[in-house]
């Protein structure tokens, strides 16, 4: 920890434990949360809550809402029961709100900030000193320390397994950027990250952002778009092709300084940046630097069709693993030219043919292990139970993983492996727009066996 953060705790700790706490108060007859929807409601810059899994619904909507007319909205969610508090959690960080998942209560007795209020408990604190001690106290809580300076990679790839790794890497790329970023991605919300984005272009980077405006189950487009817009950044939606029948550009990569491509399994959201507290919901991905020319120059090309709206051909990509271009035959193929191990890792197996698939490679005598995403059934059995069942009756070992939320989508087949935004869906192989690799360099494959392996002795 750092010497201004350490001051800065002690001075909100000094806040919280000074008689005064209650100057400038006035207690009203609502219950606490109805009081902070009321308070939420009426936010005009700044959030940040203190809540639980049993927040009500009309809380959790003001504070969505908040978020979408430009609000800057932080929350500590306390866990409850795993169900309630994952699904509260997507629903809050899908709209845009910045969302930590903790075992306890966060700040202790500090419900909420907003604007120049805090409530803790059931007073409404106006005192002036006081809240501000709240907000460098949230702050701390939610942002943590600044990523440290950082460089391009040189050559070759490296891989960043989350929640192991952090955002600090890929704030550290972007604040190292010196003349572009090309950024394609489904969901951007982490602050930091997006500070980052912002503060390049404030110093002369050309920083182009495609943003998914139809994800599913949330939105966060207009809000983070009038952001970035704001500092200087021009902000295209993703190719309208693709959000026709259900699709999405699910993809997540961006080219810096025609020099590096960097690619993930995962959002630029805190959950899948190693910021999530508590790790039952801090997602499994991983994100990828690749500084091999034709990998950068393939990326350069997708990037410059996309935003141009034009087509694209599997034939223009060798490197790049490209639904609907190749996805499906490359995926295909790896897993069916595996000779010795098949380790997989993914967030939805509804792909019957790649089922199939890994039960013949079971057959032909593979090593074979599957890790699937957890999700909720609302009433039914947990998405992904039917293929788990499916290979599990032909010998292969296959569960839920439940130490993380599983949002990779990841195959290591012999000395290979596959790392990228795919999930094995239909839309993931052959409709939607989706982007990834097979690698072969060592250390990569090794990053990935080794926290599949993890992954399997902890699930």
């Amino acid at each position: 920890m750092r010497l201004r953060d350490l001051l800065v705790l002690g001075s909100t700790l000094a806040f919280f434990g000074c008689a005064g706490v209650s100057d400038g108060s006035d207690e009203e007859d609502l219950t606490s949360d109805a009081k902070m929807t009321s308070l939420v409601t009426a936010s005009q810059k700044v959030v940040y809550a203190n809540i639980t899994s049993k927040a009500s619904k009309p809380l959790a909507d003001a504070l969505i809402a908040a978020n979408d007319r430009g609000v800057e909205v932080h929350v500590l969610l306390e866990a409850g029961a795993h169900d309630t508090t994952w699904m509260l959690q997507q629903r809050l960080e899908s709209n845009g709100v910045d969302v930590d998942v903790r075992d306890d209560a966060g700040i202790a007795g500090v419900k909420l900030v907003v604007d120049a209020k805090a409530l803790v408990g059931t007073k409404t604190v106006t005192k002036a000193a006081t809240v501000q001690g709240f907000v460098e106290k949230f702050t701390h809580a939610m942002e943590g320390d600044e990523p440290a300076k950082a460089a391009l990679l040189a050559s070759g790839v490296a891989v960043h397994p989350m929640p192991e790794s952090s955002r600090d890497r890929i704030v550290g790329l972007f604040d190292a950027a010196t003349t572009s970023i090309d950024l394609e991605i489904y969901q951007l919300q982490e602050p930091r990250v997006v500070r980052a984005l912002e503060e390049a272009a404030s110093r002369g980077v050309t920083v182009r952002v495609m943003l998914e405006p139809k994800t599913v189950g949330g939105r966060n487009f207009d809000a983070v778009s009038k952001k970035l817009g704001s500092a200087g950044v021009t902000v295209h939606t993703t190719p309208t092709k693709f959000d026709s029948s259900h699709n999405v550009d699910h993809a997540k990569f961006c080219v810096i300084d025609g020099r590096e491509l960097l690619f993930g399994t995962g959002n630029l959201v805190r959950s899948g940046l190693g910021g999530v507290t508590d790790d039952v919901y801090a997602n499994r991905d991983f994100w990828v630097e690749d500084a091999r020319a034709a990998s950068v120059k393939e990326a350069q090309k997708l990037f410059a069709a996309d935003w141009a709206q034009t087509p694209t051909s599997a034939s223009d990509y060798k490197n790049l693993v490209l639904t609907p271009d190749n996805a499906d035959a490359r995926i295909v193929a790896l897993v069916d030219g595996a000779k010795t191990r098949l380790y997989v890792e993914n967030q939805s197996l509804d792909d019957d043919d790649l089922v199939a698939r890994l039960i013949a490679a079971k057959h032909r005598g593979v090593d074979v292990h599957v890790l699937l995403g957890y999700q909720p059934g609302f009433g039914g059995p947990p998405k992904n139970q039917a293929p788990i069942d499916k290979l599990v009756a032909e010998g292969i070992e296959a569960e839920f993983l439940k130490s993380h939320y599983l949002h990779a989508k990841a195959i290591v087949a012999d000395d290979a492996v596959y790392l990228g935004s795919q999930n094995f869906t239909n839309g993931g192989l052959h409709t939607n727009r989706e982007v990834g690799e097979i690698l072969t360099d060592a250390t990569a494959v090794s990053a990935v066996l080794e926290t599949i392996r993890a992954d399997l002795a902890n699930p």
